[in-house]
C-alpha cells in the first residue's frame, strides 16, 4: 500500500491490479510474493492488492512488448485524486541492445526498426488489456521524434511534447506533474509537465510541457502501456513507481527548512501604530537626550537605522531599548514609563518595528570633510624666479618646503636614477634590456619604462595586492581555483596597454554586465570573485554573507578609500555612513556570486553538458540521501561531493568523468557573474568545492538584500535596494540600480573619491608613502594629506586626461622631487624628521617578487615568458607567475612580507628578521644564482657591474677580490647579492 498526503491533508491509499496475461516479470525472477513499494509518508506496508501479476511481480519489473497495444501493469488509486496537482515518478532502464532507432531497422517485419514506445498513463478507468489509454488521457513515457527515441508527455498525438533522448543501459528518473489550470474537483487535469533526471532546483523549469482543453477530472488508475513499436525481445526495467503531492517528496528531498537571511515574516495583524502609539512616547520621553547629531551616549532614537542598533525586530526580549525602559533605568530623570507605554513599545518591536519615514525621515548626512568635497583644480603656486622645478609637482612640493624652511636635495646622478626607475617601474636592475644611464641623459627613460612589458608585471602585482588575489578558496579546505590566473594576466595586460583607469574600474566592477559581452570583461570580474570561500554546508548563508561582506568592503576601500565595513553592524562611529548605507552598497553584489565560467560562444551546448553533469551528480546525491534517511539519519542529511562521486555506479562514473574531461578542455575563468536576463545563460562550469554555493539562477536573480542587525545573518532587518551612501548625490533610478550604475557613479568626474584615491596610490608606490598616508581610509580618521593641493592637482590631471595613469607616472617620474638624491641633511631632519615634505629621496627595500626576479635576472636564469597558468616555486619564471595558494605561498614571499591574498593589502609592511639574511645567504636558489653570476661574469668587476649597475670603487673591489681568490668568485658574487644596495631602490 502506498500512502501520501495531499494538499488537504487527506491520506491517499494507492493500490493496483495487474491485468492477466501481461508480459511483465520480476527482475529477480518469478517469486510467489507480493510487491513492496515504498510510500512517501505514513506507511511502507504491503498488501495483497498492491501490484500483482499472477503472483509473479516484485518491486522491480522487467517489461517486454507483445507487438501490439498492451497494458502489462495497472493499479488503482484509493481514494481517487481530483486535487489541483499531483506528481508521479518512476525509474526506468532500457536494455541498450534491444533499442531500435527509427532509422536502424533490423528487418522489414511490421513494427520492427521503427523506434520505441512505452508510457505510464493516468486515467479514470483501468481499461482492458489491450486498451490504448490515449484519447485525452495523460501519458508520460517514450515515443519516436524524428530519428530519435525521446521521453515525452502527451494527452493525444496532436498534443505531445518531447524531452531528452532515451539513453540505453542508464537508470533514468522520470517525474511528471499533472495539474489543473482551473482548480476544482469538476475541472479537467489539463496541464502536464515532464522532467528526466531532474535537478532538485528545476521545479519551475520542466523539460517538456503540454496542455489540452479536455481530459480526465480524476485519477483513479495508473498503469503502463506498450505498443506496436515495443518488441517481444525489448527489456524495459521499471521500479520505484510512486504518486506524490509535491515536488520535494517526488525527489526524496528533505522538507524545506525555514529560510535563513530572508525577510522576517510580518504578523497578520498590527495592533500598534507608529504615529499614534510609539512616536509620542519616543518624542516625549526619549528625544530630549537621544536625538540630533550629538545624542547622549551616542544613541539616537529619532533615526530608524539607529533604533535598529538598540532593538531586535520581532523579539522584544532581546531588545536593549525595552530592557532599560522596563527596568526603570530610562529615562534617567522623571517618572518611569507607565505599563501601557511599555506594552506599546513591546508590541511595536514584536510586530516588526514599523517606522514611518514620512513622519521621521532618515536625515541625509552632511560633511565638510575635505575628501567628501568635489575635486577642484588648484592654482599652481608661484615661486621665486630662482626656483628650478621640472613641473607643477615640484611647485606644490617646494611651496610647502619653503614655508617650513627645508631645502630639497640636489638631483641624483644618472646611474642612480637609471637604477631607481628600472627597479621602481620594472622590478629589475638596470641594463640594456631595461633602463640605462644613457636613457636618463637623453630623456627616454620614462617612455621606455612605460612601454616595457615588465611595467605591467610590476604594477599589476601592486594591484593584485589590493585585489587580495589568490588561486585557492582559502579557509580550512583551501580548494584550488585553477582558472584564477586569467585575472592576473588581465591586470598585467591592462597596465601594459595603459587602459584608462575608468575602464579598468568598470570592467572589474561590472564586466559581466557590459554589452556586448567579451571574455576580457568577464575575466576582469576576478576582482570581485577573489573573495575567500569556506565550503561548510552547515552555515551556507553565513558563508555567502561573508563573500558579500568581503566584496563590498574591498570595493569600497580599494576604489573609494572608505572604511565602509565600520558601518556593517551600526552607524559608522566617525564618518557619515549608516548601516543602511552599508547594505545598500552590498546590494549591488547580492544577485551575483563566483563561478567558473566557460569562455565560449557555444553557451547552449555547454549548458546542456553542464545540466547533464548535474543530473548525474544530483541523482546520486539524492539516492545517497534517501538511503541515509531510510537508515534513520536525522535531518538535515548532508553528503559531501567526494562521497557523491565515490557512490556513483560504474556507468554513472564513466559518464561523469567523460563530462569532466570535456569541461577541462574548455577555456574558463574564475569570475563573478549574476544570472543573465537574456538567454542563453552563462556557461557555468562546476567548480570543485566541498560544498558548492547555490546554483539556481532564478533563486539568485530574485534574492533581496536585507539589513542585518549587528551583521548577523539570523537577525534580519528590512529589505534594502542597491545604492551608494546617502552622503553623495543620488540617482533617481527608473529601475533597480546595477553594478554598472555603481561603476558609472564611481568614475563620474564629480565623484570626490575615486580619482584622489587612485593618484594617491600611484604616489605611494613610487615614494613608499602616499600624500594621504592611510591610502585606503580617506575618512575623518584617516591621515590628512600632506599636500592637499597637489593631490587635487593630480586627480584633476587624471580626469582631464581621460583617466590616463601613464600621464600621472610621467608627471611624477619627471619631477625634481622624484629625481633628487637620498643624501641625509641634519638641518632638514631637525625640521621634518619623517621626510613628509619630500626634501630627499627615501630609499626602500624591494618587495619579495622584485628581490627574487632581480637575482634571476643578474644570474642569467630568468625565464622571461609572459602569461599563462601559474607555475611551481622551483620555476625560473617571474615571481608574479608563481602559484598563489593561500596559506601556502612561496617561501621568499612569506619571508619578505608579500601579500597574503587573504585581505586587501594597501601597503606592504617592511619587517626585518633573522630568516631573511639566512635565506639570502644559504638558500639553494641564491647559492645557485651566485654560481651562475660568477660563471657568466668571469671577474668581480663584471659581476659587480651586472648586479649593481656601476663599477666597484677601490675600497669595494679589494675585499671582494680577496674573497674570490680565497673561496672562489661565486662567494664574492654571493656577497654582492646580499648587499643592501642590491635589494634597495636607491
Amino acid at each position: 500500500m502506498l500512502r501520501l498526503m495531499n494538499r488537504c491533508g487527506l491520506s491517499l491509499l494507492v493500490c493496483a491490479v495487474l491485468s492477466l496475461g501481461a508480459h511483465a516479470q520480476d527482475a529477480a525472477g518469478p517469486v510467489n510474493a507480493p510487491s513492496s513499494i515504498t510510500g512517501d509518508s505514513a506507511s511502507n506496508s504491503t498488501s495483497s492488492n498492491t501490484w500483482i501479476q499472477d503472483g509473479f511481480a516484485q518491486t522491480r519489473f522487467v517489461i517486454s512488448g507483445t507487438g501490439g497495444r498492451n497494458n502489462p501493469l495497472r493499479r488503482k488509486v484509493q481514494p481517487a485524486c481530483s486535487d489541483t496537482e499531483l506528481f508521479v515518478r518512476f525509474r526506468l532502464r532500457y536494455d541498450a541492445q534491444t533499442i531500435d532507432l527509427p532509422s536502424n531497422s533490423r528487418d522489414d517485419s511490421p513494427g520492427k526498426g521503427d523506434g520505441e514506445f512505452f508510457v505510464l498513463w493516468l486515467d479514470e478507468s483501468p481499461g482492458t488489456a489491450g486498451g490504448t489509454h490515449s484519447a485525452n488521457v495523460p501519458n508520460v513515457g517514450l515515443h519516436v521524434s524524428g530519428e530519435e527515441n525521446r521521453f515525452m508527455v502527451r494527452f493525444q498525438s496532436a498534443r505531445q511534447q518531447f524531452g531528452p533522448v532515451l539513453m540505453g543501459d542508464q537508470d533514468h528518473l522520470i517525474v511528471a506533474r499533472l495539474w489543473k489550470s482551473v482548480p476544482g474537483e469538476q475541472t479537467a487535469f489539463d496541464q502536464l509537465d515532464l522532467w528526466v533526471d531532474p535537478d532538485p532546483g528545476a521545479e519551475n523549469a520542466p523539460q517538456a510541457s503540454t496542455s489540452t482543453t479536455k481530459s480526465i477530472q480524476t485519477v483513479r488508475w495508473i498503469g503502463f502501456s506498450t505498443g506496436a513499436k515495443t518488441e517481444v525481445d525489448d527489456l524495459i526495467h521499471v521500479w520505484d513507481v510512486n504518486l506524490h503531492s509535491n515536488w520535494r517528496d517526488a525527489l526524496d528531498l528533505p522538507p524545506n527548512a525555514p529560510p535563513k537571511a530572508v525577510t522576517a515574516v510580518q504578523p497578520a495583524i498590527k495592533t500598534v501604530s507608529f504615529g499614534r502609539d510609539v512616536l509620542p512616547i519616543l518624542r516625549d520621553r526619549c528625544f530630549e537626550c537621544h536625538s540630533g547629531s550629538e545624542p547622549d551616549s551616542e544613541i539616537r532614537l529619532d533615526v530608524f537605522d539607529e533604533v535598529l542598533n538598540q532593538t531586535t525586530p520581532f523579539d522584544s526580549t532581546k531588545s536593549q531599548l525595552l530592557q532599560v525602559v522596563a527596568a526603570g533605568k530610562m529615562p534617567p530623570a522623571g517618572p518611569a514609563l507607565p505599563k501601557p507605554e511599555i506594552e506599546s513599545l513591546t508590541r511595536w518591536i514584536d510586530e516588526g518595528l514599523e517606522w514611518d519615514e514620512a513622519m521621521m525621515p532618515t536625515p541625509i548626512p552632511e560633511s565638510d570633510h575635505w575628501a567628501f568635497q568635489s575635486v577642484q583644480r588648484p592654482h599652481i603656486p608661484e615661486l621665486a624666479e630662482t626656483f628650478r622645478g621640472n613641473n607643477a609637482v615640484d611647485h606644490f612640493i617646494a611651496a610647502r618646503q619653503q614655508l617650513a624652511g627645508v631645502t630639497p636635495n640636489p638631483p641624483a646622478d644618472a646611474t642612480i636614477l637609471a637604477r631607481r626607475i628600472s627597479l621602481d617601474m620594472l622590478g629589475l636592475p638596470p641594463g640594456v634590456n631595461t633602463i640605462t644611464a644613457d636613457d636618463i641623459v637623453d630623456g627616454t627613460a620614462v617612455d621606455k619604462a612605460l612601454s616595457h612589458p615588465n611595467y605591467g608585471l610590476r604594477w599589476g602585482r601592486h594591484w593584485l595586492d589590493l585585489a587580495r588575489w589568490a588561486e585557492s578558496n582559502g579557509h580550512q579546505h583551501n580548494r584550488d581555483r585553477p582558472h584564477a590566473w586569467r585575472y592576473r594576466d588581465w591586470v598585467i595586460d591592462a597596465f601594459n596597454q595603459n587602459m584608462p583607469f575608468d575602464q579598468f574600474l568598470r570592467a572589474q566592477i561590472a564586466g559581466d554586465l557590459i554589452r556586448p559581452t567579451s571574455d576580457q570583461n568577464l575575466i576582469a570580474t576576478g576582482f570581485l570573485s577573489a573573495a575567500r570561500y569556506s565550503g561548510n554546508e552547515l552555515d551556507k548563508e553565513i558563508q555567502r554573507n561573508d563573500i558579500l561582506v568581503d566584496v563590498a568592503n574591498v570595493t569600497a576601500s580599494t576604489f573609494l578609500g572608505l572604511t565602509l565595513q565600520c558601518a556593517q553592524c551600526h552607524t559608522h562611529k566617525f564618518d557619515p555612513l549608516t548601516i543602511r548605507d552599508y547594505y545598500r552598497f552590498q546590494a549591488f553584489f547580492g544577485n551575483g556570486q563566483p563561478h567558473n565560467v566557460a569562455m565560449t560562444d557555444q553557451n547552449e551546448s555547454v549548458g546542456a553538458l553542464v545540466q547533464e553533469r548535474w543530473q548525474i551528480y544530483d541523482a546520486v546525491h539524492d539516492r545517497l540521501v534517501s538511503v541515509k534517511r531510510k537508515q534513520g539519519h536525522p535531518e538535515p542529511i548532508y553528503v559531501i561531493p567526494k562521497s557523491v562521486i565515490g557512490g556513483m555506479k560504474p556507468d554513472e562514473r564513466a559518464s561523469f568523468d567523460e563530462l569532466e574531461q570535456q569541461f577541462a578542455k574548455l577555456p574558463q575563468t574564475w569570475a563573478f557573474v549574476q544570472p543573465r536576463e537574456e538567454p542563453p545563460g552563462w556557461p557555468i562550469i562546476p567548480h570543485e568545492m566541498r560544498w558548492p554555493l547555490p546554483r539556481n539562477p532564478d533563486a539568485l536573480r530574485s534574492r533581496q538584500t536585507h539589513l542585518l542587525l549587528r551583521g548577523d545573518v539570523q537577525a534580519v532587518g528590512p529589505a534594502v535596494e542597491s545604492g551608494w551612501p546617502y552622503l553623495f548625490p543620488q540617482k533617481q533610478p527608473s529601475d533597480k540600480l546595477t553594478r554598472l550604475d555603481l561603476a558609472d557613479w564611481m568614475t563620474d568626474p564629480t565623484n570626490p573619491l575615486t580619482a584622489r584615491v587612485w593618484v594617491n596610490r600611484i604616489w605611494q608606490w613610487h615614494f613608499g608613502v602616499g600624500l594621504v598616508e592611510s591610502v585606503s581610509d580617506f575618512g575623518t580618521q584617516g591621515t590628512p594629506p600632506t599636500h592637499p593641493e597637489l593631490l587635487d592637482y593630480l586627480a584633476a590631471e587624471l580626469i582631464d586626461n581621460d583617466w590616463d595613469s601613464a600621464h600621472i607616472h610621467r608627471l611624477i617620474l619627471g619631477s625634481a622631487t622624484y629625481r633628487q638624491s637620498h643624501m641625509h641633511s641634519a638641518a632638514n631632519a631637525q625640521i621634518d624628521p619623517d621626510n613628509r615634505l619630500g626634501w630627499r629621496w627615501q630609499p626602500r627595500r624591494l618587495e619579495a617578487e622584485a628581490i627574487r626576479d632581480s637575482i634571476l635576472d643578474v644570474s642569467g636564469r630568468l625565464d622571461a615568458a609572459i602569461g599563462g597558468p601559474s607555475t611551481t616555486d622551483d620555476s625560473s619564471r617571474y615571481s608574479v607567475y608563481l602559484r598563489q595558494k593561500r596559506d601556502q605561498l612561496p617561501t621568499h614571499q612569506v619571508l619578505f612580507d608579500g601579500a597574503s591574498g587573504i585581505t586587501s593589502c594597501a601597503r606592504r609592511r617592511v619587517s626585518t628578521n633573522a630568516l631573511q639574511p639566512l635565506w639570502l645567504m644559504n638558500h639553494d636558489f641564491v647559492q645557485q644564482a651566485a654560481r651562475e653570476l660568477a660563471e657568466k661574469s668571469g671577474t668581480v668587476t663584471n659581476a659587480f657591474q651586472t648586479a649593481l649597475g656601476r663599477p666597484p670603487s677601490a675600497s669595494e673591489l679589494t675585499p671582494l677580490n680577496r674573497l674570490a681568490d680565497q673561496h672562489g668568485l661565486a662567494s664574492a658574487c654571493l656577497v654582492i647579492l646580499n648587499s643592501s644596495e642590491f635589494v634597495y631602490i636607491p
